[in-house]
């Protein structure tokens, strides 16, 4: 049977080594670019890091990955014998499968979520095309596809952290094959990456779900040849709406 690590036992020695450095939760959050919620569940014993953190959160509390293993201080006295390896090696791997399990069950939420807000979108979508013409159902259709393309890519492969040049140097610019985000004025960080990542699912899948039915609405209250001259103008405004003033507030708070 794979060894397991002790949450209750790994947070309260995290809690101690930090309490050893004079950190407060948030200041250990910023020194490894994650949140002080995410630091306050490791210390109750909630949820334990990425085994990416493992050595950055070892360096920061000025101790060693085996001993954050371990949960507790390795005398240095002592050789570890071959059993303790293979202890601290089982621990290892039943922390990365912990992650993969709840990145499975974060998978699994999210593709739910995901195929709510693509059939609502399109039933609305569906529902537009029975009132107007061609010209307008074009429109809300790309913008659909557009919505659910970008929304399924920042949903399921966004990545989770950036490569650390991203940390030591001004950039505004992210790409990930066909994918390109700038944010002029904005320092893309792994401070504020996964918040940029968490308002651009919540306004892309917001957008997929709900802009059919705001121009359903739009189409009863607005004269129709208003909504034929400026249909891709009011898509832009519902565009900037979800999307960029979302990722924009997020990028800069966290920044």
């Amino acid at each position: 049977m794979t060894a397991e690590i002790n949450k209750e036992k790994f947070g309260e020695f995290v809690t101690t080594l930090r309490k050893e450095k004079g950190m407060t939760q948030k200041e250990l959050a910023e020194k490894l670019f994650v949140s002080d919620k995410a630091v306050s569940k490791w210390e109750r014993g909630q949820s334990l890091p990425d085994i990416t953190l493992l050595n950055p959160l070892a360096e920061v509390l000025g101790s060693t990955p085996a001993e954050l293993l371990n949960c507790g201080k390795l005398e240095e006295s002592k050789n570890i014998d071959a059993s303790q390896v293979g202890e601290l090696v089982e621990k290892a791997i039943s922390l990365s499968d912990e992650k993969e399990r709840i990145k499975w069950l974060a998978n699994t939420k999210g593709i739910l979520i995901y195929l709510i807000c693509s059939i609502t979108g399109i039933a609305g979508a569906i529902l537009c095309s029975f009132i107007y013409l061609v010209p307008i159902n074009s429109v809300i259709w790309t913008f659909e596809a557009l919505f659910a393309v970008f929304g399924a890519y920042f949903m399921f492969f966004a990545k989770e952290r950036l490569p650390d040049y991203y940390d030591s140097n001004k950039i505004s610019l992210y790409g990930d094959g066909a994918i390109r985000m700038n944010l002029p004025g904005v320092n893309i960080n792994n401070r504020n990456w996964p918040h940029i990542v968490m308002s651009a699912r919540t306004g892309l899948l917001s957008g997929l779900a709900l802009t059919p039915f705001l121009f359903l609405l739009a189409f009863y209250l607005l004269p129709p040849h208003i909504i034929d001259k400026w249909i891709k103008f009011l898509f832009l405004i519902a565009a900037i709406g979800f999307i960029v003033v979302p990722i924009y507030w997020a990028a800069k708070k966290y920044e």
